[in-house]
């Protein structure tokens, strides 16, 4: 039996997309390896994707080129690295410097700054944020846990960076009212003692999920 099962389901008059967690000691890494199929296959309704039902790969509706990226500790160090940036060479060089003065880690948009020729030329160690999200609909308790492991991996990198005096902890002021929805649930989620586990971990292996359900 494996780890983590995908399976498809009927919620609110809508077939959707769920994981089964099978295996207590299952992690992040398990999830995300089982999760790359949704992405990779095409037997999932998808609302974006060409016939709705191709894969996300080649897909010319792209997210990339509008999404509000926010990466999780671990993405981000593995980022730095890999554009071999100190951790501040890469905020003041990769990210939205309005967003960065306000105290939210919003990779520049429009599209993102890793995208070229509509192709991420970071897919391996891209943000949570963007390999959990697909154009599909998910099971209710699916989509929480998702949203869970997301939101707190964005709050530890917040936490890492305040800690490390990347940026500051500022007021709402000259904020969008989206700017304002993050960092409500950034400090909504920093409180969570499951930050602990991405603040502690090198790896998403290092992730166990258990404490997410």
């Amino acid at each position: 039996m494996d780890k983590i099962e995908i399976y498809t389901d009927t919620e609110n008059d809508r077939l959707a997309a769920g994981v089964r967690i099978n295996d207590k000691n299952a992690t992040v890494a398990d999830l995300l390896e089982s999760w790359q199929l949704l992405c990779d296959g095409s037997g999932l309704f998808k609302k974006y994707a060409e016939g709705n039902y191709a894969p996300c790969k080649g897909c010319l509706h792209n997210c990339c080129n509008t999404a509000y990226v926010i990466p999780d500790l671990i993405s981000f160090k593995k980022m730095a690295q890999y554009v071999n940036c100190s951790y501040k060479e890469f905020i003041s060089g990769y990210f939205h410097p309005s967003k960065t003065g306000l105290g939210l880690l919003r990779l520049k948009p429009d599209p993102c700054i890793f995208l070229k020729d509509n192709i991420c030329t970071i897919y391996p160690i891209r943000s949570l944020i963007c390999r959990f999200y697909i154009c599909a609909d998910l099971l209710g308790d699916t989509e929480q846990l998702i949203y869970s492991i997301v939101m707190t991996g964005i709050a530890a990198v917040h936490l890492f960076a305040e800690k490390e005096g990347l940026v500051d902890s500022v007021s709402a002021v000259g904020m969008s009212s989206f700017d304002m929805i993050f960092k409500k649930l950034i400090a909504e989620y920093r409180a969570s003692s499951n930050v602990e586990l991405f603040m502690r971990a090198r790896e998403y292996s290092e992730i166990p999920l258990l404490p997410f359900l």
